[in-house]
């Protein structure tokens, strides 16, 4: 897990040069920016960095937008990570149904309306980033009951306060996990 820098990541997919200056020239005073023209190019930047948010063009050539979302849900790291796909193509019913299929977290359909972007890019980055603060404490969480297990294999008689304390630790990291797992579905 790379922390998110002081301005969020945000990875935008288009292999069309003007939608990729156009939403970059929209994002680029709030977010630090990943740009990539190819799926192939996404996935190697997913691959150094975690993203707040892709936005994720479908139809390209190679691999198209919906390869590219379910490799990205694949990976533990960007298992969670808020998807946008934007298509100026099939905007139908059914489109929408298979990117989500394939882990939209949103559909927006070209033109996209740029205020709209900003906003569901801000929410969207919010979202990441608090569920991205529960994780980090629930990882916390799990250095704290190794220690005190650690700390209870040194001594020759258990110590039942302790004990209490791991079950108490382990029971936050268990609600921990299931308000980040509600929060991603």
């Amino acid at each position: 897990m790379t922390p998110q820098p002081a301005k969020p990541r945000v990875l935008i997919v288009d292999d069309h040069p003007a939608n990729r200056q156009a939403f970059e020239s929209l994002l680029e005073n709030d977010y630090t920016l990943g740009i990539a023209a190819t799926g192939r190019q996404a996935l190697e930047l997913a691959l150094r960095e975690d993203y707040a948010v892709v936005l994720l063009d479908v139809k390209m050539p190679g691999m198209d937008g919906f390869e590219v979302a379910e490799l990205l849900r694949k990976r533990e790291r960007s298992r969670h990570t808020p998807i946008i796909f934007m298509s100026a193509y099939d905007q139908t019913v059914i489109q929408a149904k298979k990117g989500y299929v394939a882990g939209a977290t949103d559909f927006l359909f070209s033109p996209v309306d740029e205020e709209l972007l900003k906003f569901k890019v801000a929410s969207y980055v919010e979202m990441y980033l608090r569920n991205e603060a529960l994780r980090l404490q629930i990882y916390q969480l799990q250095q704290t009951v190794l220690s005190l297990e650690a700390e209870l294999a040194r001594r020759p008689v258990g110590d039942d306060a302790v004990k209490k304390t791991v079950r108490v630790i382990e029971a936050q990291i268990s609600d921990l996990r299931r308000r980040v797992e509600s929060a991603a579905s």
